[in-house]
């Protein structure tokens, strides 16, 4: 102890969320142990003794003061490096509650030591801006696990000279407002050449998710059972129970739409499919933590991580979630909201009464009465007809045993016969004996003699398409492949379909596209099994995957026209698989059939049809080189993994390991990037493959480049130009140059970097085949080393010359990039009016995407008021 204060660097440190719902006391005491035993070996790594120093506990962090003689040039480089480091190590290898990312605050001043304690003016203000809302915001939009915040008389006295690796440039100024305290401070993302995230915009009204569908115009009665869903509590599980088709998901829409006010944070929606259709829960969850505002690329992929984020998500709102035709409740459970304040509302075809334990409310749905039957009735057919035959409409609403979803067969039948008479109707489900089928509720009523009402009903050609749709493998389909089903032109069976929906057998999800309500399709996948035989079922299938098949393979030639990939033989289907405009097209349709084509290659594969679900996930490489879709990405190489290891194809094999590397990089994953992108290059060695093998090498040094190691990138982008050059692949040779340059600029020598991509738009602008796309990266990365060059002419005329090529070929994020280089060149230039309009035109592009980029690039137009930045800073 001192009687008097003494000068010491202070480093205030904290933990993110330590406090959140998934860690428990066991993950927090883990996270404790391992931050002091990091801080302590990121000191000693900077030359400075740990029993030199003093810290103090602080519960979800620490304080440190270092003595006066260690320089806090040590503090800033090699500390902060050795610490981000370190808990990249920890993060990569442990379970979700026990990683933890960091706020690190570094000041110097004058401190007081007694038996209490540390305090004094100065450790206050490192305190303060320590909980800088700014820093706290920077963080939690970083991909990085640190994020540092040096006050300004560090950064005058030590940043701003640079001395050993530390960069100005990657220190941000920001002006903060503590309790009472305003302080100017600055914040470095270590890792991180962009820009931090500051200040984002506040959430609006339409962040808030409003899933549920609209309720159905035909609902009635329910009286009772809406008053039990009001007077319940406003959190916990509740579940509708009852027969099928008695209206389960009709009482949970029309609930929900009444109960919205009392929860303002939102709604969110699924239909699980039930026990033969189950959604992955991984599916579930992508959709529901992208309506809670979470970036596509920052979705996990594995269930168990994506349930972590759920619920630190739901955590302390007031949600409604509907989770709509359950199948079992082990996979309902993962689903639920944190249900301080949230209800789960849950229907399902069973009783699902293991929810018990979950202390779930029960309210079971009887029959409609025949009062409130007529009254369905007449919403369907009509007053005047129901009133004409009150006698037959009651007898109707007898015979389909009150179930809503059979009176709405039953109605739709009738309404669209205009001629018919309700006594007609009543004769024929009198003549139906098929009343203890598999859906059946009670000893005499079935659901599938209102079906099977309506099924009789069809042409001969429309019954056979009903039951052969019922094999479809999606959740979805459009006309193309009921033509392909029935191997006809598509205004025929666009008829046919007409037909069934027309006799409500079939629902119009939207314009173009149908869709099974669940229990119909089982009732259609039944009658294919009773009346179809097996070769014809089977060729049906192959029918409907082999047009998505060419369908898939048309896209990606489309998107990416030189890509070398084995698609098989062309199929000969009927109607002929899609056709593209254009690039754009084909991503759209791929994107929009993509659940559909996992569906498919998911069933190719565990039907035998390996070759088959290879191909089909192999053609799928356009859209997510261009889109992501993380989670499907992952799923469709998956089975392509199998389908070629079942195949025992070292090609197909080697294709697949690739896109798992790539993957896993795009996925910040490098560790199993390596392994993937290893076995692949083993694999092509043994194929004795030199294109591939050199492809190879390239695909190591992105994840080099990614993970600071720019050197060894470098060397290996030089070695796979060399072996392109040796084979004679001029467009691979343009790809690697620009891969070289990139790496060049970001070694901060940029004057090779220009002499690269000039060579790079040289090959690929002389190519026999146009590869507008890539050669307009070209002109982007030069536009950019020439901008570090302060080339700002040429740099202009090659970042407008890319932006002109982005919008001829649609390449959205290209576009948004070439805007976001020449507001970068403009800003850099002092012409802070031109750096608005292309900032705010790349932020549009990248909003479109759902880029986290766009809420970067709008923190650099808040920022345009002050004096630009020289270049040295």
């Amino acid at each position: 102890m001192s009687q008097y204060p003494t000068h010491h660097s202070i480093l205030a440190i904290d933990v993110e969320g330590f406090g959140d719902p998934h860690r428990d006391d066991g993950a927090q005491f883990a996270v404790r142990a391992v931050l002091y035993r990091l801080v302590a070996e990121a000191i000693e790594a900077s030359g400075v003794r740990w029993d030199d120093c003093v810290h103090s506990d602080s519960g979800d962090g620490m304080i440190v003061l270092v003595p006066p003689e260690v320089s806090k040039v040590l503090l800033l480089d090699p500390l902060v490096g050795c610490l981000s480091a370190g808990l990249a190590e920890h993060n990569r290898t442990v379970p979700l509650a026990h990683r933890f990312r960091l706020r690190l605050a570094l000041d110097a001043g004058e401190v007081r030591i007694d038996d209490n304690g540390l305090y004094g003016a100065d450790l206050v203000r490192a305190c303060r801006m320590l909980d800088a809302t700014e820093l706290r915001t920077a963080l939690r939009h970083a991909s990085g696990n640190l994020a540092v915040i040096v006050s300004d008389g560090v950064y005058d006295g030590i940043v701003r000279h640079g001395y050993r690796s530390i960069d100005p440039a990657h220190y941000h100024p920001i002006s903060t407002q503590v309790k009472k305290t305003r302080l100017r401070a600055w914040i470095h993302l270590p890792g991180m050449s962009q820009p931090p995230v500051i200040e984002p915009a506040p959430a609006g009204p339409d962040e808030v998710p409003h899933q549920i569908l609209a309720p159905a115009n035909t609902f009635v009665d329910r009286e009772n059972e809406l008053s039990t869903l009001n007077d319940h509590e406003t959190s916990g599980l509740l579940v509708l129970v009852g027969p099928p088709g008695v209206g389960k998901t009709a009482l949970a829409l029309r609930w929900a739409h009444g109960a919205r006010e009392r929860y303002p944070d939102g709604q969110l929606y699924a239909d699980l499919g039930g026990s033969r259709n189950k959604v992955p829960v991984e599916q579930v969850f992508a959709g529901f933590l992208a309506a809670l505002g979470v970036a596509a690329r920052q979705i996990p992929v594995e269930a168990g991580e994506q349930a972590e984020l759920y619920r630190q998500l739901t955590a302390r709102r007031r949600l409604l979630v509907l989770l709509d035709n359950a199948g079992s409740a082990a996979d309902l459970r993962q689903l639920l909201p944190d249900r301080t304040g949230s209800v789960a509302l849950v229907t399902g075809q069973s009783w699902l009464g293991s929810l018990v334990t979950d202390s779930a409310r029960f309210l079971t749905l009887e029959p409609l009465s025949q009062r409130h039957g007529v009254m369905l009735l007449a919403k369907a057919v009509g007053e005047e007809r129901v009133a004409e035959e009150q006698g037959h409409a009651r007898k109707l609403v007898e015979l389909c045993g009150g179930l809503p979803i059979a009176l709405c067969v039953a109605g739709a039948r009738l309404a669209t016969r205009p001629k018919w008479t309700l006594a007609r109707a009543v004769a024929d489900l009198q003549d139906e004996r098929r009343r203890l089928a598999r859906l059946s509720f009670g000893d005499e009523l079935s659901v599938q003699a209102v079906f099977d009402m309506s099924y009789q009903a069809l042409s001969d050609e429309a019954a056979r398409l009903y039951r052969l749709l019922g094999l479809h493998p999606g959740p979805d389909f459009g006309l193309d492949v009921v033509a392909a089903v029935m191997e006809t032109p598509v205004l025929e069976a666009e008829a046919l379909v007409e037909e069934l929906l027309n006799a409500n057998m079939l629902d119009e999800s939207r314009a173009g596209r149908c869709r099974f309500h669940d229990l119909i399709r089982l009732h259609a996948r039944d009658k294919a099994q009773d009346e179809e035989p097996v070769q014809r079922r089977e060729a049906a299938v192959r029918r409907m995957l082999d047009w998505y098949l060419q369908s898939a393979s048309d896209a990606s030639a489309s998107i990416t026209p030189h890509r070398a990939s084995r698609h098989g033989d062309t199929v000969r289907v009927i109607p002929p698989s899609m056709s593209f405009a254009d690039r754009s097209s084909a991503l759209d349709w791929l994107d929009q059939e993509r659940i559909n084509l996992l569906a498919a290659a998911r069933f190719a594969n565990d039907t035998g049809l390996h070759d088959l679900a290879w191909r089909m996930a192999d053609a799928m490489w356009g859209l997510f080189l261009h889109r992501t879709h993380y989670h499907d990405w992952l799923q469709f190489d998956l089975i392509a993994e199998q389908a070629a290891r079942s195949c025992a194809d070292r090609f197909m094999e080697a294709e697949t390991q690739d896109r798992l590397g790539l993957l896993f990089h795009a996925l910040g994953r490098n560790d199993e990037a390596l392994e993937r992108m290893s076995r692949a290059a083993e694999l092509w060695r043994r194929l004795d493959d030199r294109l591939r093998m050199a492809s190879s090498l390239e695909r190591f040094g992105f994840v080099y480049l990614d993970q600071g190691e720019t050197e060894t990138a470098i060397d290996r982008f030089t070695q796979a130009l060399e072996e392109y050059r040796r084979i004679g692949e001029q467009r691979n040779v343009g790809l690697a140059l620009i891969s070289l340059g990139r790496a060049l600029t970001t070694a901060g020598r940029p004057e090779e970097a220009v002499a690269v991509l000039v060579a790079a738009t040289s090959e690929l602008g002389s190519l026999s085949t146009p590869d507008p796309y890539n050669t307009a990266r070209s002109f982007l990365f030069l536009g950019r080393a020439e901008t570090d060059l302060d080339r700002a002419d040429s740099a202009r005329t090659h970042l407008e010359s890319a932006l002109a090529a982005m919008r001829s070929v649609n390449a959205t994020l290209g576009e948004a990039d070439a805007l976001r280089a020449l507001g970068e060149l403009d800003e850099r230039s002092g012409r802070l009016g031109d750096a608005r309009d292309h900032y705010e035109r790349a932020a549009v592009r990248y909003a479109e995407l759902g880029n986290p980029a766009a809420a970067q690039i709008l923190e650099r137009v808040r920022n345009l008021g002050s004096p630009p930045s020289s270049p040295a800073e």
